[in-house]
């Protein structure tokens, strides 16, 4: 299995997550519009592809997804 992890926060963020996850790649400062492309080029090339988003900007790039959680986390 492959995983990535196209996230739009920045580099030392995303590094330390996929580190964390054990990921084989990630991205960091991605608009939610590239992490749609990226799920779409996946699919086109058979990927099963899943997505999480902590926020509404999120949507895009979990629609194309064959599966996908979202949430709002509580920035009080």
């Amino acid at each position: 299995m492959y995983s990535d992890a196209p996230g739009g926060d920045n580099h030392e963020t995303a590094e330390t997550v996929a580190r964390k996850l054990g990921l084989d790649e990630y991205a960091a400062e991605v608009l939610p519009e590239r992490k749609t492309d990226v799920a779409k080029h996946l699919q086109a090339q058979g990927q099963i592809v899943a997505r999480a988003g902590d926020g509404l900007n999120d949507a895009p790039a979990l629609a194309p997804a064959h599966g996908g959680a979202g949430w709002e986390p509580d920035r009080t």
